[in-house]
């Protein structure tokens, strides 16, 4: 806020986050002009704008500045690497839900451009307070090297996550599991209807994080949908997790940490699932992707733990997050029986 107005971040298409610009006289200005990931900071007459669409690799920062009742304005340049490709995306709003969704696949140059029929491979984010289905480029680069490596790949936006209102955020209350798991499916389901290469006899999910616990909860509630997945850092148990987080979505009652929670599924697992943790992980614990396995193995389920010494909860090593990539996609080939 200054004399002229207020600064917000505002949009009516929630994969669009947009710089506006509200004038005490009634004014309303968008001051990106193209749609995106955009975010400013303002101090005194200075004003920077920063962001990256869908149109190109890099992200765009301008400075404006007023002086002597004059405006100037300024790009910075921007010296990052670019990948050297545009990952083919297209978006889609899936099932009755009309949940956001992109599907990303293989570029002509892959082996697998055109396919008739290719095995999915669902990868959200899916928790609460974060989107992934967005106009920006960058959100989509690893996505299009999995697509490269013969998938369809879809990542959906369900409820919990920002841009479709309170009423949208709060219906995961209590029952964050069932809920976000039940739109992956509903996305997965309606996939056909815009991409008929879909095979859906042969789905595997991957994810970090609120992913990753999405992914294990996938083949232990869901395997008739979802045939393998692999789980990064996945927070197995909520008691385990801060509680200025639990508390907020899931509130006080054992009972409901306790059905949110992936330990009492272990039972029921009869697909191919990886865990992968990393050891020095300080906001989800190792002890989450331990405890489900010491589950498992109480119930006598196969499984792969993959842990990852020395490395956070995102992984900050270039040879080990290349690895990585690698070693998930050889395990899903094998468990979903494909060349």
């Amino acid at each position: 806020v200054d004399d002229s107005g207020v600064l917000a971040v505002a949009s009516r298409d929630p994969r669009s986050f947009d710089v506006v610009a509200f004038g005490f006289d009634g004014s309303v200005q968008t001051l990106n002009e193209e749609p995106g990931v955009w975010g400013a900071s303002r101090a005194g007459a200075g004003l920077v704008l920063n962001g990256r669409g869908m149109a190109s690799a890099q992200s765009h920062m301008t400075h404006t500045w007023a002086s002597d009742g004059k405006v100037y304005q300024a790009n910075i340049e921007n010296h990052s690497a670019e990948p050297g490709f545009a990952p083919r995306v297209e978006f889609a709003q899936l099932g009755v839900h009309r949940l956001q969704a992109a599907i990303i696949r293989p570029s002509q140059n892959s082996p697998y451009a055109d396919a008739d029929s290719l095995p999915v491979l669902l990868k959200p984010y899916g928790g609460p307070g974060f989107q992934q289905a967005v106009f920006n480029q960058a959100m989509y680069w690893e996505a299009q090297w999995w697509a490269d490596q013969g998938f369809i790949v879809l990542t959906a936006d369900g409820h919990g996550t920002t841009g479709r209102g309170p009423a949208w955020d709060r219906a995961i209350f209590k029952n964050m599991a069932q809920v976000t798991l039940d739109d992956q499916i509903e996305a997965l389901q309606a996939l056909p209807e815009y991409a008929p290469e879909a095979d859906l006899h042969h789905v595997a999910m991957i994810g970090w994080s609120y992913g990753g616990f999405l992914s294990a909860l996938a083949v232990l509630r869901a395997p008739d949908a979802v045939h393998a997945a692999c789980a990064g850092a996945p927070p197995t148990d909520w008691t385990l997790y801060d509680t200025h987080y639990t508390e907020r979505y899931l509130g006080l009652d054992p009972d409901v940490y306790r059905s949110n929670s992936l330990l009492d599924d272990a039972k029921g697992l009869r697909r191919p699932l990886l865990l992968i943790h990393g050891f020095a992980d300080d906001n989800v614990s190792v002890a989450n992707t331990l405890r489900l396995s010491q589950a498992l193995l109480a119930e006598g389920k196969d499984h792969a733990v993959l842990p990852l010494n020395g490395i956070t909860h995102m992984t900050n090593d270039e040879t080990v997050a290349e690895n990585l990539l690698i070693a998930q996609r050889d395990f899903l080939y094998q468990a979903l029986g494909l060349r």
